[in-house]
């Protein structure tokens, strides 16, 4: 039987995150492209889902004996 500890390599510290400054434009173009993706995918849900104008592809049902 071992009675011996395993050795432990150390674990180098975390780096340091220096605080970065974001211009206001750049903040501001990040937003206005996210906005316009929003509305895009909207749009583009909606014509996908809406009136295509083609005719149905299935057939309408009819009464029976006619």
């Amino acid at each position: 039987m071992c009675s011996s500890k395993p050795k432990v390599k150390p674990v180098a510290a975390a780096p340091v995150v220096s605080p970065v400054t974001i211009d206001d434009a750049a903040v501001a173009e990040r937003d206005r492209e996210r906005q316009r993706q929003r509305v895009r995918s909207g749009r583009q849900s909606t014509i996908l889902a809406g009136n295509t104008g083609a005719p149905p592809t299935t057939s309408a049902k009819t009464a029976l004996g006619q």
